[in-house]
């Protein structure tokens, strides 16, 4: 049987709907994606003791049974103790990023026959919440969803969809200034963790813009960057294009002024005075909108979508370099 499916959480319906192994199909995908070898180049390896290999194994297979790491030494799996698992987990020096990066571009080159218009770069952030105040660098961060605030990492994610397929490439933790624990680790500064660590001190549209170079220096093929409205600033609409991707994002209703036909207008100007009249039924869709370029001082042209539900209400402005 003909198998080449990503390694993902929907390969557990292939293998239920195919009536497959779990066992076999994991491990074979491992040797498809020649994953030892890619553990070696990220210098993610061992000197003695259980292979970087097995460990990786078990601990992706923990989701498609169901089980919790515990399960690993609880069950005296491979007669390992726990610091076994999280020596692997927390080793400073295993480039964890390199490896994400090689075993996505493997899976990408499997599976990628789409024409190049349809591939997105998506940005985003989310926050992984916790519950223990001493966890390193835990912090807290404002959350849109719940308008409070909420301890956690705040991950600032980089994604890659083909049009099919969504592939997550690259994440940043970020940390406020709000810390429970200010107590820092010590650790080898010329390792990728401290390295890594350095980086969830930075500004969020730095590590972004860093995430976006990255990718293109890996040659991730893609016609835009899409975003929400909290990276919709015209430096980071700017420095996209500079790298080489074009944008897709939603803009803020704000005071920020678009240079149209002579004139400077924030959004809810271009809305009142220019766009609103202009509007006309999208077809297939209960909306009305409109496209109009203007200028930004450094993006310089950018095409505006008004999207409005036909009466006084703009639902959505979304920019598109």
């Amino acid at each position: 049987m003909s198998y080449n499916k990503p390694l993902s959480l929907s390969l557990q319906k292939e293998i239920e709907k195919s009536n497959l192994s779990l066992d076999s199909e994991i491990n074979r995908a491992f040797k498809t994606l020649k994953i030892g070898s890619l553990l070696n180049r990220s210098n993610i390896m061992k000197q003695k003791g259980y292979a970087t290999t097995t460990l990786l194994y078990l601990l992706l297979l923990l989701p498609f049974i169901m089980k919790r790491l515990t399960f690993l030494w609880m069950d005296n799996i491979l007669n390992a103790k726990k610091d076994a698992y999280y020596r692997f987990l927390n080793n400073e020096h295993f480039n964890w990023r390199a490896f994400i990066y090689r075993l996505a571009m493997k899976i990408i080159t499997l599976c990628d026959d789409v024409p190049l218009k349809d591939k997105t770069l998506i940005l985003d952030d989310t926050i992984s919440k916790k519950t223990d105040k001493n966890m390193e660098l835990v912090s807290y961060h404002f959350d849109h969803t719940t308008h409070r605030g909420t301890l956690g990492y705040q991950c600032v994610q980089l994604g890659y969809h083909n049009g099919k397929q969504f592939f997550p490439i690259d994440v940043v933790f970020h940390t406020s200034k709000k810390r429970p624990n200010t107590t820092i680790k010590s650790m080898d500064k010329r390792s990728s963790g401290y390295k890594r660590r350095k980086e969830a001190f930075q500004k969020k549209t730095t590590v972004a813009i860093d995430m976006i170079k990255r990718a293109y220096n890996h040659v991730i093929d893609a016609s835009f960057v899409l975003f929400d409205s909290w990276y919709a600033h015209d430096t980071i609409i700017y420095d996209c294009l500079k790298i080489g991707y074009g944008v897709i994002c939603r803009l803020k209703l704000n005071e920020v002024r678009y240079y149209y036909n002579g004139s400077y207008y924030t959004l809810k100007q271009l809305w009142q005075h220019v766009a609103r009249k202009k509007t006309r039924n999208i077809c297939g869709f209960p909306y009305r909108g409109i496209c109009i370029k203007v200028t930004l001082p450094k993006s310089k042209e950018v095409s505006l979508l008004f999207v409005s539900d036909g009466k006084k209400k703009v639902e959505k402005v979304t920019a598109k370099v």
